[in-house]
């Protein structure tokens, strides 16, 4: 049961990226107070996950990555979601969209170049994005009028590429749960670092 707990949850997200996708395509009213549900409920199983698995002392590599892959996998299909919805709202920052995922890309480069496999930072940039995202999301899928809510997770989006980009420069290994670029230049310099333990154990 310890490992279903927290298996469910990440497969959860993976799994609910296509049915967003499939929601977004349908004219019915009910739709986007659904989909605001499921991006709460990915959202909190994202940090019950890590502290089950933290709890239970099973937090191992291997689900370190499949959780930044599942995050990875949901958010894109919520966006696509979003997208597929009410383009008007994103085309005219599709520059700053472009940007965003090009950095997303560019991480993902340099981190198997280096260490033959994907970053699994779970930085804090990276968790304040999340809740961004969810608030930003909730508001556009409720009022369908993009106002702050859009310039704040595009800055947020960018701020949380270029720290991932920075962690997987700087990581001399791959060290999952490096909660920033500045964490990861410490580690390079051999030098100590804290973690918050819920977040990131010990």
């Amino acid at each position: 049961m310890k490992y279903i707990l927290p298996w469910g949850l990440i497969f959860s997200r993976v799994l609910s990226a296509p049915l967003v996708i499939y929601l977004a395509r349908l004219p019915d009213a009910w739709v986007g107070p659904v989909v605001v549900a499921i991006i709460w409920f990915a959202l909190i199983g994202d940090i019950l996950d890590g502290i089950i698995a933290r709890y239970f002392g099973i937090a191992t590599p291997l689900m370190r990555r499949a959780d930044s892959i599942a995050d990875l996998i949901f958010w894109l299909g919520v966006g696509t979601a979003i997208w597929l919805w009410r383009p008007e709202i994103f085309r005219p920052q599709l520059w700053w969209i472009s940007i965003a995922l090009l950095m997303e890309c560019l991480t993902y480069v340099v981190s198997f170049l280096k260490f033959g496999k994907e970053l699994a930072a779970h930085a804090y940039s990276g968790k304040l994005l999340g809740i961004g995202i969810l608030l930003g999301f909730t508001h556009l899928w409720w009022t369908g009028a993009p106002q702050w809510t859009l310039y704040m997770m595009l800055i947020l989006a960018n701020v949380s590429q270029l720290d991932r980009f920075g962690i997987a420069f700087f990581l001399p290994r791959w060290t999952p749960d490096t909660p920033s670029t500045y964490h990861a230049w410490r580690i390079k310099k051999g030098l100590p670092i804290k973690k918050h333990k819920l977040f990131h154990g010990e």
